[in-house]
């Protein structure tokens, strides 16, 4: 990996021996230099920031607070001519990763404190290059997790924000499968265009990183709104715009098998998409990709023959709307239990769950999409949509 550093200062002799340093630790390093009055509006493109102190005449710590407000700013150590354990303080304080008096560089300490912030920005640093190379500017992190992050970026020139997901692949951590079942479902779902299904505008791979940027939902979730159970019209509303998704991806070869309401997302002008298709998979490839026996989903939505490894299908999929449509009709999740072991025996043992009296009417669709054989369900998101 090219290290990139940044150093910031007005003194030139200064700059000139923190380079030679430097690049004896790091003799292919990117080393910008820069005098405090340039611009700086580039500095999410470097690892670590090497920043002078003062600059241009300041009293405070003005630049290092204006550097550290810029969304993706790398850690920033600091160097001043200011040397007592106070000033160390407020510059800690004030948003510096480490101090360093400049008369007093010790080389061994600097590159330690380097390597350390490098270690630490590790996982940060694949989705700022990303997003630089597709010329966006990364706003926010909206999720990070250990092997996949997803942040909220916008494009330099102005346009549409996205939602840039970034997953590493880690081989002897259990991520290789993620990895390839992650190129693998969004090459397929690239390709469907359908209103109800996230919009993905770009799929991409470098080293040991791929990244997607798709469209960002930012009307909240169907999660956020099953505080109080919805009014019949509205619920059916929502399974009929989640049926015709299901057509779309079935349609691909792909199954989404984690359909929950946190998965449903919705638009300003009230249209709903499915997203996070983390466990979704093309048919064509289910076996070589996922192998025998795992088991993948959320248990209070999953299918009978989902919760015991067996095969699966479209129909397992239905089943998870089912299981959303009794939560928006009565508030409560179809089974409850202390485990989630308990939940999945539920799903293929315990009596199918019954409507209040207000929504009887609806008791025929549910039984059909909750059936325990997937032979006595809807065979097909289509076949829902025509008895909706």
């Amino acid at each position: 990996m090219t290290v990139r550093l940044l150093l910031i200062d007005d003194d030139q002799e200064f700059r000139r021996g923190l380079r030679a340093e430097l690049a004896a630790e790091w003799p292919d390093a990117i080393v910008a230099e820069r005098r405090g009055a340039e611009a700086t509006d580039d500095v999410a493109r470097f690892d670590v920031v090497l920043l002078g102190h003062p600059l241009d005449g300041e009293r405070g710590f003005e630049r290092l607070q204006a550097l550290r407000e810029r969304y993706g700013c790398p850690p920033i150590i600091l160097f001043a001519r200011q040397s007592d354990e106070f000033f160390a303080v407020d510059a800690l304080k004030a948003g510096a990763a480490n101090f360093f008096p400049k008369a007093r560089v010790s080389p061994a300490r600097l590159t330690a404190a380097i390597r350390a912030e490098l270690a630490a920005g590790e996982t940060s640093r694949p989705g700022q290059r990303f997003a630089l190379a597709t010329r966006h500017r990364l706003i926010a992190k909206l999720y990070t997790g250990d092997l996949s992050s997803v942040y909220l970026a916008e494009p330099v020139d102005g346009g549409e924000r996205v939602a840039y997901k970034v997953v590493r692949h880690v081989p002897d951590a259990g991520g290789g499968n993620l990895f390839d079942r992650f190129l693998q479902e969004y090459e397929a779902l690239a390709r469907i265009r359908h209103p109800n299904v996230v919009r993905i505008h770009a799929l991409g791979v470098a080293d040991d990183h791929a990244y997607i940027a798709m469209e960002y939902l930012d009307a909240g979730s169907l999660a956020q709104r099953l505080a109080v159970p919805l009014e019949a019209h509205v619920a059916l509303g929502y399974v009929r715009q989640i049926a015709a998704a299901l057509e779309a991806i079935h349609g691909e070869g792909v199954l989404h098998r984690d359909l929950k309401p946190a998965n449903v997302m919705f638009r300003a002008d009230g249209t709903l998409a499915l997203i996070d298709f983390g466990l979704a998979k093309e048919l064509r490839v289910h076996a070589a990709i996922t192998g025998a026996g795992q088991i993948f989903g959320t248990p209070s939505y999953m299918s009978p023959e989902q919760g015991h490894a067996a095969a699966t299908d479209a129909r397992s999929d239905i089943y998870s709307l089912g299981c959303m449509l009794y939560e928006m009709l009565t508030g409560a999740r179809p089974f409850v239990a202390s485990s989630p072991m308990v939940v999945i025996y539920q799903h293929a043992n315990a009596p199918r769950p019954r409507l209040p009296a207000q929504h009887a009417g609806l008791q025929p669709l549910l039984d059909r999409m909750l059936a325990v054989d997937p032979a006595r369900r809807y065979q097909s998101a289509r076949q829902l949509l025509a008895d909706l």
